[in-house]
């Protein structure tokens, strides 16, 4: 018994061809893999395709869909949606995101050391579960993907399945304080982004989540302007309301410049 199981589970996660919608898919290379969630390159497009085990994942599935569908502007910085649909797979449920391709994520190119820049973008979505490996490149353009985090319950918990530790922050590590789980969540996240763009590391490397609880780092020794090391200083504010908003950024970036004794409000 446990053999066929095993053996059935194997071909799963072999290629597949199934049809969506829209059209007939082979999947031909597999890209990356997490969790119940498999990566497939498929003929120039890329597929999510995740494993129904619980209706929590199912609602998951779903819930990344409608956001994809409705709630997101087509934006060159973010991952386009080109086809969804469930299959049967060895009689187990599976929930397929057809987007289109693209070439690396900016993990791997800060690891080849490729030097690219981000570009210019925002939207009026929470994502909640900004990193490194979640902005992907294609064709030298930054997009965003995996908006399946941004809704779900705000307990520690969830936090803890949803978000990677090492780019979560305070108010989600130390969920007894009860502060507003809000935008501020992605701005810390783009903080933790610029540190390891700036740095090669995270700010907070050895996962400590004392030490994130608190907003404890270290800045480097390095030729950084102070300009940009304060940018980091107050996009990783221990209290929410002090780091900026978008506005806030764009004024500190683009039009003048802010001291370092001033706090976001």
């Amino acid at each position: 018994m446990f053999k066929c199981l095993s053996r059935k589970l194997e071909i799963a996660n072999r290629p597949q061809i199934y049809r969506l919608s829209k059209g007939k898919y082979k999947e031909e290379e597999l890209i990356d893999a997490g969790g119940y969630s498999q990566i497939w390159k498929c003929e120039g497009f890329a597929i999510k395709r995740m494993l129904i085990h619980s209706q929590e994942t199912y609602l998951m599935a779903k819930q990344e869909i409608n956001i994809m569908k409705k709630r997101l502007p087509e934006h060159p910085n973010i991952v386009r949606l080109i086809d969804y649909g469930e299959v049967k797979i060895q009689n187990k449920l599976f929930f397929c995101i057809v987007m289109e391709l693209c070439e690396m994520n900016l993990q791997a190119m800060l690891t080849a050391e490729q030097q690219k820049y981000l570009n210019r973008f925002w939207m009026d979505q929470n994502h909640r579960d900004l990193k490194l490996e979640n902005i992907m490149i294609r064709r030298g353009t930054c997009k965003i993907c995996d908006f399946g985090q941004t809704q779900l319950s705000e307990m520690e918990e969830q936090f803890s399945k949803i978000t990677t530790i090492t780019c979560r922050p305070p108010e989600m590590i130390d969920v007894f304080k009860r502060q507003i789980i809000d935008f501020k969540v992605d701005i810390w996240q783009l903080g933790c982004i610029l540190y390891s763009l700036c740095f090669r590391k995270s700010p907070f490397q050895d996962i400590n989540k004392v030490s994130i609880a608190q907003a404890e780092f270290e800045i480097p020794q390095s030729q950084l302007s102070q300009k940009t090391v304060s940018l980091i200083q107050k996009m990783l504010q221990l209290d929410p309301k002090k780091r900026p908003n978008l506005k806030e950024l764009k004024l500190f970036l683009y039009s003048r410049e802010i001291d370092d004794g001033d706090d976001f409000q």
